[in-house]
């Protein structure tokens, strides 16, 4: 794998600036004088957490995704805000979207959902102590309509496997979970 200092960027365009993520068109030449013409979606990053209550029950929302077309089940989650640090993000991510806080939260890693056309490195949390901020605390985005379902561990790998953050975190939380003294 080539050094990407050896990558020279040939042009750059905006081809889009939107709320939540850019699209860019580059030329690139790669260090052996290949170019290559690609659009790029430049996304901020974005915080994914498993909130698992003390009987094993996890917080997940239920949201409509026009993208897919259909309800899906899913972890808390959203994006950065610029020069956020992911740890407070993902506190802020869920109570905006659970109503719940969290008193201990543990990384569990980082991933590139899509690293062939976006930039988007999405980190991971599991959550624990949780504590009801009350529902004023839930003031989700205005564009979203969320739903709170709490399921166990198992049931909600399942059901949330369709969707990369949540079968993403879900499994490395049940792997961290299982591992557990």
């Amino acid at each position: 794998m080539k050094n990407s200092n050896s990558i020279q960027v040939r042009s750059s365009t905006v081809l889009f600036t939107g709320r939540i993520f850019d699209v860019v068109r580059e030329e690139i030449e790669l260090a052996s004088g290949l170019r290559q013409d690609l659009a790029i979606v430049r996304h901020p990053g974005a915080v994914g957490v498993v909130a698992m209550q003390p009987d094993g029950q996890v917080l997940l929302v239920r949201q409509y995704r026009h993208a897919v077309g259909r309800e899906l089940l899913e972890i808390p989650a959203g994006r950065l805000e610029p020069g956020e640090d992911p740890r407070k993000a993902a506190l802020r991510e869920l109570e905006e979207e659970t109503g719940y806080r969290a008193q201990s939260l543990e990384p569990l890693g980082s991933f590139f959902p899509a690293p062939g056309f976006c930039s988007e490195e999405l980190h991971l949390f599991l959550a624990r102590e949780l504590g009801w901020a009350g529902p004023e605390r839930a003031a989700h985005d205005a564009d979203e309509e969320l739903a709170t379902v709490q399921l166990p561990l198992r049931e909600a790998l399942e059901r949330c496997s369709v969707d990369a953050k949540s079968w993403i975190g879900l499994s490395r939380a049940a792997a961290r979970l299982s591992n557990a003294p």
